[in-house]
């Protein structure tokens, strides 16, 4: 696991595979993690990362089916 160091004026927000899979249950780890790497690469740094964001893009990437959606 890679350490993060900051300094005093610094913060930093993160996010996990877990986030992912809570927000959207229908994906495995691997797409969360997917879901994760095309945030961090492609985020609107205006919008940032939040709820919608990893759901709209777990969407984008792996679209929920009716199936997936029923159970």
């Amino acid at each position: 696991m890679e350490t993060l160091e900051l300094k005093d004026d610094e913060i930093a927000i993160v996010w996990s595979i877990e986030d992912v899979m809570v927000e959207c249950d229908w994906l495995t780890e691997e797409q969360a993690m997917e879901v994760l790497h095309d945030i961090k690469h492609n985020h609107d740094a205006t919008i940032g990362i939040n709820w919608e964001v990893i759901y709209y893009t777990a969407q984008w990437k792996y679209p929920q089916t009716k199936e997936s959606n029923d159970g």
